[in-house]
């Protein structure tokens, strides 16, 4: 047995010892004639008073413009993974990382290795939209589940629905349903500001939409390159005009770095701030004291008001200093990937699918969340948060209050809807689920 082989029959049968090793087929010793076919792959059984090995794959940003929020995605996830061993010791959780950079290209690339080469049991991540929309084409050609942990393009559960594809975050159209309205309050002349990729020109089409219903003008949309430095000339452009609402259509560093220029050239004393999606791991870095009262899509905070609220964030914070969403996020997908593969039973790909599709769950939120069958979105409340004074924060690093809540279903819109209808419809085009090639699914039985 090569050390590849004698790894991978650690990881598969744990603490079944020899015995049930020859039980799950594994030879003890290699005895073959020489040029005879591979033996197939174990049929992998986690027994009572034994115990495996499951790969969790984590695709994310790591470095480039958007590490930190992958960072924060990862203490979550690693939260979720340490409580699950907590309770069932039998069972160990190892979290195998891949770096995409925030690039499309590496990101197929990582998550073809992370599948093909480190044999992960389930992948889940991504941050960047457009990398995440890349990752989902290549679990599907490789017949992967993946969960989606933080990417808001609506197109993931839409047009470029894929049916090994869920999403545990709000997508933009979410957002944009709860913080749109919210926005309209201050103006109806708006000024884009956003980040020439998926996740900034879907954000913007879906608040153009809801402003453009209610009568409101598109004053302009300036487009940047994720990463941008410089948004002077941008900024200089704005301040000549009448907008009444800056509204950025970006995120991380992309949005620090707009709104310090903003701020530069005073407009924020001219116009209302907002934007499609913010956090704490973002406001850290904003000269916060100058944008009070700036209202954002937000996912969660330690207000959301229901009955696991104040347990996630006494975990989270256990963890880090500075408590945000993104860590919030990793923590429900780490949960909700470990609930499923064990109701499942396995962790083959088509079962998986089966086991997400309706699953409710308690999301930290006042109502409660599921994962829908037509386009595979996790449905949950979804908020607009505003940035309050020093005085009015319920922890240093608390910069936002949940100011507006919509319900999920609200938010989400009903599956006749063209994003969710679309997603339907490939669904049902790309049935069967291919087979992971030289992979054998976990089979969790007599636990």
């Amino acid at each position: 047995m090569d050390d590849k082989n004698r790894r991978e029959f650690l990881r598969r049968t744990g603490a079944l010892g020899i015995a049930g090793a020859a039980a799950l087929g594994y030879p003890l010793l290699e005895s073959r004639a020489a040029g005879s076919a591979p033996l197939l792959p174990p049929r992998d059984t986690i027994a009572a008073g034994g115990g495996a090995t499951v790969k969790i794959g984590h695709l994310d940003g790591f470095s480039g413009v958007y590490a930190s929020a992958s960072a924060s995605q990862q203490i979550g996830l690693e939260i979720a993974v340490d409580q699950a061993m907590k309770k069932n010791s039998r069972i160990k959780y190892v979290i195998v990382k891949g770096d995409d950079a925030n690039t499309p290209a590496t990101g197929s690339t990582e998550a073809r290795r992370l599948i093909s080469q480190e044999k992960v049991d389930i992948l889940a991540g991504c941050l960047s939209s457009g990398v995440g929309l890349a990752v989902s084409n290549t679990c599907e050609q490789l017949g992967m589940f993946f969960l989606a942990i933080g990417t808001h393009d609506t197109n993931i559960t839409g047009q470029g629905a894929h049916h090994v594809t869920f999403r545990q975050t709000c997508s933009n159209a979410m957002l944009a349903n709860a913080v749109g309205p919210a926005l309209l309050k201050f103006g109806k002349k708006w000024y884009f500001i956003t980040a020439d990729y998926a996740f900034g020109n879907d954000a913007q089409a879906r608040l153009q939409k809801i402003l453009l219903a209610q009568g409101g003008q598109v004053v302009a949309n300036d487009k940047h390159a994720l990463g941008a430095i410089d948004f002077s000339s941008y900024m200089t452009k704005a301040r000549n005009t009448d907008a009444e609402v800056m509204v950025f259509c970006n995120y991380g560093p992309d949005t620090q770095n707009a709104v310090k220029a903003a701020i530069q050239l005073g407009i924020n004393k001219k116009m209302k701030f907002g934007g499609i999606l913010c956090g704490n791991d973002v406001a850290i870095d904003l000269p916060v004291d100058d944008i009070i009262g700036s209202t954002w899509g937000y996912v969660w905070g330690p207000e959301a008001g229901g009955d696991r609220t104040a347990a996630i964030y006494a975990a989270l914070k256990a963890k880090s200093k500075n408590v945000d969403w993104r860590q919030y996020l990793g923590m429900m997908a780490g949960e909700s990937m470990i609930n499923r593969m064990n109701a499942a039973g396995t962790t083959d790909t088509t079962k998986l699918i089966a086991a997400f599709e309706g699953y409710h769950y308690d999301a930290g939120k006042k109502a409660g969340a599921y994962f829908r069958k037509c386009d595979h979105q996790a449905v949950q409340q979804t908020y607009a948060g505003t940035i309050v004074p020093k005085a009015k924060r319920k922890a240093e690093g608390e910069y936002f209050v949940i100011t507006s809540t919509v319900g999920g279903e609200y938010a989400a819109e009903a599956c006749s809807e063209p994003d969710s209808a679309a997603a339907t419809k490939t669904f049902a085009a790309e049935t069967p689920v291919p087979a992971r090639d030289g992979y054998t699914p976990l089979n969790f039985k007599s636990m």
